[in-house]
């Protein structure tokens, strides 16, 4: 039974000339595709199949030929895993959304995207929940000579009283680093949550010349909180945070 062939869409660019770029492409394909339409550049590449994985090698080799082409070209990237069943299905699919797309890409121009997490250290964030906050201190070291029953639900009470102000605590910090930030950014955007002690995960979107600054601003806020807080700060990479383009194949 013959395998169904597919146009893997990576996004789009400003370029408008048809180049083919040797690169390791979703679904092991050799070359991916720019060609141009309407004054923007589709960047695809053959797969077979309707359906792309999301595998490590699928995910990285989507996010790193966009990050190639980034300082040559403005880049509008796609969400993972579109594709659309043929050329004509894709080129109709975008005539809707093309004026969108052109906009965005002019908007964009010049422009990258850096990642700002954030983190409690484990070692110092309950030290500092019970000294900062008297009434937490103060039910800790009442129930220290408490045993059985009584001492094990005290404990989660305990527990679920340093949650409540670990939570406020990481409001209050995260939005501090934020407003930081800010000052160099063009947009910033929380991202989710998805581990205990990350309180911040921004995406940030800053123009190109003021990369440098953005370095500066997060090193000076990871100074002001060392032995409190571990950073971890990511990219550049195209706006992937800050596109929203919806396409029906």
């Amino acid at each position: 039974m013959a395998t169904s062939t597919g146009y893997y869409l990576y996004g789009f660019t400003d370029c408008n000339q048809v180049l083919e770029i040797p690169a390791r492409a979703v679904g092991r394909s050799d070359s991916v595709h720019n060609i141009p339409y309407h004054g923007i550049g589709i960047l695809y590449s053959m797969v077979n199949g309707k359906t792309i994985q999301p595998t490590r090698d699928n995910l990285m080799a989507h996010q790193k030929l966009l990050e190639s082409l980034m300082d040559q070209y403005t880049i509008l990237p796609m969400r993972f895993g579109v594709v659309a069943q043929s050329k004509g299905v894709l080129l109709n699919g975008l005539n809707s959304s093309l004026s969108i797309i052109r906009s965005k890409l002019q908007y964009f121009q010049g422009k990258r995207e850096l990642n700002v997490k954030a983190f409690w250290l484990k070692e110092y964030v309950y030290e500092y929940i019970t000294n900062s906050y008297p009434d937490i201190r103060s039910f800790r070291d009442s129930i220290k000579k408490l045993e059985g029953q009584t001492k094990y639900y005290k404990s989660i009470e305990l527990g679920q009283m340093v949650e409540r102000a670990l939570i406020a605590e990481s409001e209050k910090e995260a939005e501090a680093i934020a407003n930081e930030i800010s000052a160099v950014a063009v947009q910033h955007r929380k991202a989710k949550i998805f581990s205990e002690l990350m309180f911040l995960n921004l995406s940030v979107l800053i123009n190109n010349q003021a990369e440098s600054l953005l370095d500066q601003i997060v090193k000076e806020a990871a100074e002001r909180r060392k032995g409190k807080v571990q950073f971890k700060y990511i990219g550049p990479t195209p706006p992937a945070s800050f596109v929203d383009i919806h396409l029906k194949f």
